[in-house]
């Protein structure tokens, strides 16, 4: 059971930035956050998702060490007259690269459901319970139709 889906050395590879198992530690608790998971969870978590999760906390840690006062900003909108920009919700406290890797998890993907197409399910066999002698087995019917 991993402590942090990744290492320093990890950021060091992934994001060239040297950073300790300390601020490794922060950036991880901040993916958390986001995720919903602790690395307690990873056998429960497919090797691909925890690719992305690596990824994620290493970009998180890269992009923190350079954030000195990430714990303390505020989202403001504006302030008196000047002009001000309002990013993403996550756009103060998220590396951006960290939310494309998170993007990338299966369960925070396009949240799109795909639906087969006819040549997919070609050799496919099809089971249809309540299918009757006048019907075309495996032919979708409604019910009560």
């Amino acid at each position: 059971m991993p402590d942090t889906w990744a290492t320093a050395a990890d950021v060091l590879t992934y994001a060239k930035s040297d950073v300790d198992d300390a601020e490794v530690l922060r950036a991880q608790a901040v993916i958390d956050t986001y995720t919903g998971l602790i690395p307690a969870d990873a056998d429960r978590i497919g090797s691909k998702d925890q690719y992305w999760l690596r990824l994620a906390v290493a970009y998180q840690a890269a992009w923190q060490a350079a954030q000195p006062d990430q714990f303390e900003r505020q989202d403001i909108t504006s302030t008196g007259g000047s002009q001000s920009t309002q990013g993403t919700d996550t756009w103060l406290t998220l590396a951006p690269h960290a939310a494309q890797a998170l993007r990338r998890v299966s369960w925070f993907g396009s949240q799109s459901v795909h639906v087969r197409a006819p040549n997919e399910l070609a050799g496919l066999r099809r089971e249809i319970y309540g299918d009757d002698d006048q019907l075309e087995p495996g032919t979708w019917h409604p019910i009560g139709g």
